[in-house]
This record gives C-alpha cells, sequence and structure tokens, in this order.
C-alpha cells in the first residue's frame, strides 16, 4: 500500500520547506516576545505574508516592514520587496 505522502507533489513539499525556512530566518531576527505569535504562511516572488495573533504585533510589523525585507534581503532573498500582514 502507498503511503499518503507519495502523491504529494514535489511542488507543494517544495514550497513548505521553503515557508519552513523563512519562518526561521524570521523568527530567529525578531524580537523575542513577538517571535512566538508570527508566522510566515505565504510567498511569492516579490512578497512575504505573515500571519500575527495579536493587533499590536501586526502594527509593529507593519510599521516595521521595511526592516524585515531587509532581513530577508540579507539572507540572499533578494527579490523581496514587500512584507503583507494578515491578523488571525
Amino acid at each position: 500500500m502507498k503511503k499518503i505522502s507519495n502523491f504529494i507533489p514535489d511542488k507543494v513539499i517544495k514550497k513548505k520547506e521553503t515557508i519552513d525556512r523563512l519562518n526561521s530566518i524570521l523568527k530567529d531576527n525578531a524580537n523575542a516576545n513577538i517571535s512566538c505569535k508570527i508566522n510566515v504562511i505565504n510567498y511569492s516572488d516579490t512578497t512575504i505574508t505573515i500571519e500575527c495573533e495579536d493587533s499590536s504585533i501586526s502594527s509593529v510589523l507593519k510599521f516595521e516592514s521595511d526592516k524585515y525585507v531587509q532581513i530577508f534581503k540579507d539572507c540572499g532573498m533578494y527579490n523581496i520587496r514587500e512584507i503583507k500582514v494578515k491578523l488571525i
């Protein structure tokens, strides 16, 4: 019998791995008090989408979005130009 994981396309697996890597970069560079309340949930060629559990953290991320764009650029993602923030 085949495992369900055998049917998951490589594209989906690769996207999950990339999101995990972006999430790790974000959490390693964010303040300790907010790192547990933010997660990368999606990305495109020029945008990274972050979800927040708290509206005040969401406001901080929006206000400091240039800082986070630079963090990702410093890690080799030179085409990132925008951080989108979603409140959950």
